[in-house]
Protein backbone atom coordinates (compact mmCIF):
# COMPACT_ATOMS: atom_id res chain seq x y z
CA UNK A 1 0.00 0.00 0.00
CA UNK A 2 2.88 2.42 0.69
CA UNK A 3 4.49 1.44 -2.81
CA UNK A 4 1.25 3.08 -4.22
CA UNK A 5 0.84 6.19 -1.75
CA UNK A 6 4.37 6.82 -2.89
CA UNK A 7 3.82 6.20 -6.75
CA UNK A 8 0.51 9.01 -6.20
CA UNK A 9 2.66 11.46 -4.53
CA UNK A 10 5.16 11.28 -7.24
CA UNK A 11 2.35 12.07 -9.56
CA UNK A 12 0.53 14.83 -7.45
CA UNK A 13 4.38 16.05 -7.47
CA UNK A 14 4.25 16.97 -11.26
CA UNK A 15 0.59 18.00 -10.84
CA UNK A 16 1.88 20.74 -8.96
CA UNK A 17 4.47 21.77 -11.00
CA UNK A 18 2.08 21.80 -13.68
CA UNK A 19 -0.20 24.04 -12.55
CA UNK A 20 2.67 26.20 -11.30
CA UNK A 21 3.31 26.79 -15.23
CA UNK A 22 -0.41 27.44 -15.88
CA UNK A 23 -1.24 30.04 -13.54
CA UNK A 24 -1.18 32.55 -16.04
CA UNK A 25 -4.94 34.48 -16.46
CA UNK A 26 -5.21 33.02 -19.68
CA UNK A 27 -5.29 29.03 -18.36
CA UNK A 28 -7.52 29.94 -15.53
CA UNK A 29 -9.76 27.11 -16.62
CA UNK A 30 -7.29 24.34 -16.93
CA UNK A 31 -6.08 25.56 -13.43
CA UNK A 32 -9.25 25.61 -11.71
CA UNK A 33 -9.50 21.89 -12.57
CA UNK A 34 -6.00 20.31 -12.50
CA UNK A 35 -6.41 22.22 -8.53
CA UNK A 36 -9.25 19.90 -8.52
CA UNK A 37 -7.47 17.14 -9.42
CA UNK A 38 -4.90 17.85 -7.33
CA UNK A 39 -7.03 17.67 -4.11
CA UNK A 40 -8.72 14.57 -5.13
CA UNK A 41 -5.35 12.91 -5.08
CA UNK A 42 -4.32 13.99 -1.85
CA UNK A 43 -7.75 12.54 -0.30
CA UNK A 44 -6.68 9.01 -2.19
CA UNK A 45 -3.36 9.38 -1.04
CA UNK A 46 -4.14 10.30 2.60
CA UNK A 47 -6.35 7.20 2.14
CA UNK A 48 -3.45 4.77 0.83
CA UNK A 49 -1.16 5.64 3.39
CA UNK A 50 -4.06 4.57 6.17
CA UNK A 51 -3.39 1.17 7.40
CA UNK A 52 -5.54 -1.21 6.11
CA UNK A 53 -8.22 -2.06 8.07
CA UNK A 54 -8.04 -5.75 10.35
CA UNK A 55 -9.23 -8.75 8.52
CA UNK A 56 -12.75 -10.04 10.27
CA UNK A 57 -12.19 -12.51 12.58
CA UNK A 58 -13.46 -15.90 11.45
CA UNK A 59 -15.90 -17.44 14.40
CA UNK A 60 -15.55 -21.29 15.44
CA UNK A 61 -19.08 -23.02 13.41
CA UNK A 62 -20.10 -25.34 16.60
CA UNK A 63 -21.70 -28.60 15.26
CA UNK A 64 -25.21 -27.78 12.94
CA UNK A 65 -27.72 -30.06 15.27
CA UNK A 66 -28.92 -31.50 11.66
CA UNK A 67 -26.00 -32.37 10.05
CA UNK A 68 -23.68 -35.37 11.14
CA UNK A 69 -21.52 -37.58 9.58
CA UNK A 70 -23.25 -40.57 7.91
CA UNK A 71 -21.90 -44.30 9.17
CA UNK A 72 -22.03 -45.38 5.43
CA UNK A 73 -19.88 -43.10 3.59
CA UNK A 74 -18.40 -41.39 6.54
CA UNK A 75 -19.11 -37.51 4.84
CA UNK A 76 -20.91 -35.14 6.95
CA UNK A 77 -23.60 -35.12 4.73
CA UNK A 78 -26.62 -36.90 6.90
CA UNK A 79 -28.86 -34.55 6.99
CA UNK A 80 -32.50 -34.52 9.36
CA UNK A 81 -35.44 -34.26 6.61
CA UNK A 82 -37.82 -31.47 8.12
CA UNK A 83 -40.93 -32.59 8.01
CA UNK A 84 -40.89 -36.38 7.76
CA UNK A 85 -41.86 -37.97 10.91
CA UNK A 86 -43.69 -41.49 11.94
CA UNK A 87 -44.81 -43.09 15.02
CA UNK A 88 -41.70 -44.94 16.91
CA UNK A 89 -41.99 -48.71 15.79
CA UNK A 90 -41.10 -49.68 19.30
CA UNK A 91 -44.37 -48.22 20.29
CA UNK A 92 -43.21 -46.08 22.97
CA UNK A 93 -45.87 -43.04 21.43
CA UNK A 94 -42.35 -41.35 20.57
CA UNK A 95 -41.42 -39.60 17.12
CA UNK A 96 -38.78 -40.71 14.57
CA UNK A 97 -37.51 -38.15 12.45
CA UNK A 98 -36.11 -39.30 8.79
CA UNK A 99 -32.21 -38.66 8.49
CA UNK A 100 -31.05 -39.05 4.31
CA UNK A 101 -27.61 -38.57 3.37
CA UNK A 102 -26.78 -36.28 0.60
CA UNK A 103 -23.70 -37.84 -0.54
CA UNK A 104 -24.60 -41.67 -1.13
CA UNK A 105 -28.44 -42.31 -0.18
CA UNK A 106 -28.34 -43.71 3.00
CA UNK A 107 -31.71 -43.42 4.95
CA UNK A 108 -32.28 -44.33 8.69
CA UNK A 109 -34.80 -43.06 11.50
CA UNK A 110 -34.04 -41.79 14.38
CA UNK A 111 -35.93 -40.66 17.76
CA UNK A 112 -36.81 -36.86 17.74
CA UNK A 113 -34.82 -35.62 20.36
Amino acid sequence: MTEIASRLESIRDGLTELQAQLDAPENASVANRLQTLVDELDAVIAKAGAPAPPAPKRTKRGKQPDVEKCPRCTIRSLNMVAGETRAAEDGSGDEEVLWHCSSCGYEIWRLDN
